[in-house]
């Protein structure tokens, strides 16, 4: 018999197991894949929704929104938001927040009572922020 009809009989004999270790092999992977999907943080990442007040600066770049309950947000000018009529709007200043004023022409950001959806963003540097992520003009 050759040495690699040998090895070949050698490597494809049956192995068999006892019932009771396989449901445990197959328990312990599905509690490490568990483990391993809620630490990797996979789906969508929730917003926390708050109601407060919300500004854009004079140039109308950025802004801050002040929650009721929570520390002042840092708010984009040009963020996803939602008008009173419910349509949503992906892109451009909120008009709830940036108006132009007839007497002059300029543009001002008179600021509102808004709802808003923000969550904490990490930077490489290992610090965080809140940032808005969403708006709803009332």
């Amino acid at each position: 018999m050759s040495v690699h009809r040998r090895l070949r009989r050698r490597l494809t004999r049956e192995v068999t197991l006892p019932w009771g270790l396989g449901v445990a092999a197959l328990g312990l992977a599905l509690v490490v894949g568990g483990l391993v999907t809620v630490r990797l943080g996979f789906g969508d990442v929730r917003l926390t929704l708050a109601k407060g007040r919300a500004m854009l600066n004079g140039s109308g770049v950025s802004g801050t929104f002040q929650p009721d309950d929570g520390p002042a947000v840092l708010l984009p000018g040009v963020i996803p938001w939602t008008d009173g009529s419910g349509s949503v709007h992906h892109g451009g200043r909120p008009a709830c927040l940036w108006d132009r004023d007839p007497s002059d022409g300029m543009n001002r950001s008179p600021g509102a009572r808004v709802q808003a959806g923000y969550r904490w963003v990490e930077t490489p540097g290992g610090t965080s922020y809140p940032l808005v992520m969403w708006l709803r003009c009332p």
